[in-house]
């Protein structure tokens, strides 16, 4: 059996190291899950560089998330189950980018066999997260503005797609002006460019009197501090990512005078502590979403376990468009 691993931390396009290792058997209460596909996520590119809240114990297989059709099961498990496509739930317990994977049971969600199975295996982090982000900090009204830096990523498109649904306006945030028009054709309200000198002439045009309720942030760096101040007061601004590598940037005035609340996200701290009916049942409603094409993310490559050097090295360029994932 195959399997990427790292001995040692670094640049994630020099340190994986593809094995052999001999195949899994599932132990009680377990599945054993030939994977299907699976995405290469900037969160994996942290923790192969050992930036990551999570830094496994070295050496250490890699992969977050994905889908696989289970082949068998442990003691315990009904063996009719042999045959299901299941998600693998981005616990951090498990590794995806392997050719089999021996999981817990509560640890995998059954999902439509008949699915697109690349989009079913880039569920687990990016849209559920989006979810998340849109539903536990602020109680937003209809037609409320939720504003978002990184309007382009894999995120930022569930963020589109689940706002829209609920009834809320976005303002997204993008580096390059070419993606806008793409991003207005997928539902959002409203794009602005970062890259320009004018982006409060932007947002002062998008906005009128109107004000931000919910600021979701992948990006970290100045950006934040020029959309901070269009935030209503006593408003929150979220951080999920750091993109940039640059820290969160807010003017004392908009913390001090308009009460501004800061909070930080990791969607494992949500799987840590959520009951797993919770999280089931969070995930079967956004796999409805994904067999339905509401929640949807542009493909950059697939590639083989076997070209993982070439699959890390499109994964990290930074004009890269769309998602690369290994399939099997």
């Amino acid at each position: 059996m195959k399997t990427l691993h790292m001995r040692a931390f670094g640049k994630p396009t020099v340190v994986p190291e593809l094995i052999e290792l001999q195949a899994p058997e599932p132990g009680t209460g377990q599945l054993l899950v030939a994977m299907e596909a699976a995405p290469i996520n900037p969160s994996d590119l942290l923790l192969i560089r050992g930036f990551y809240g999570h830094r496994p114990v070295l050496p250490a297989t890699l992969g977050t998330e994905g889908v696989g059709r289970i082949v068998a099961v442990g003691q315990g498990i009904d063996p009719v189950r042999v045959g299901e496509r299941v998600l693998i739930i981005p616990t951090l317990k498990h590794s995806t980018w392997q050719d089999q994977i021996a999981i817990d049971e509560d640890d995998a969600i059954v999902v439509d066999p008949t699915g697109d199975v690349l989009q079913l295996a880039m569920l687990g982090v990016n849209p559920m997260t989006a979810d998340l982000l849109l539903r536990r900090f602020v109680d937003l009204q209809q037609g409320a503005w939720v504003a978002q830096t990184g309007g382009n990523s894999a995120v930022g498109r569930s963020v589109i797609a689940l706002a829209g649904r609920a009834g809320y306006r976005t303002l997204n945030v993008v580096r390059r002006p070419e993606v806008a028009a793409e991003l207005l054709e997928l539902g959002a309200d409203a794009v602005v460019v970062s890259s320009g000198p004018d982006l409060g002439e932007q947002l002062k045009t998008v906005l009128g009197d109107d004000r931000i309720s919910l600021l979701l942030d992948a990006t970290a760096g100045d950006v934040v501090a020029e959309l901070a101040p269009w935030l209503v007061h006593g408003g929150t601004l979220v951080s999920y990512g750091g993109m940039s590598g640059a820290p969160v940037v807010i003017r004392p005035g908009d913390l001090i005078f308009r009460d501004l609340q800061i909070r930080g996200f990791w969607q494992k701290g949500w799987l840590d502590t959520a009951p797993r009916e919770e999280v089931s049942a969070a995930y079967a409603r956004l796999a409805a979403l994904v067999a339905d094409g509401v929640l949807r993310v542009p493909i950059a490559a697939t590639y083989p376990l076997e070209e993982y050097q070439d699959a890390l090295v499109h994964a990290t360029q930074a004009d890269r468009v769309g998602k690369v994932l290994f399939a099997w």
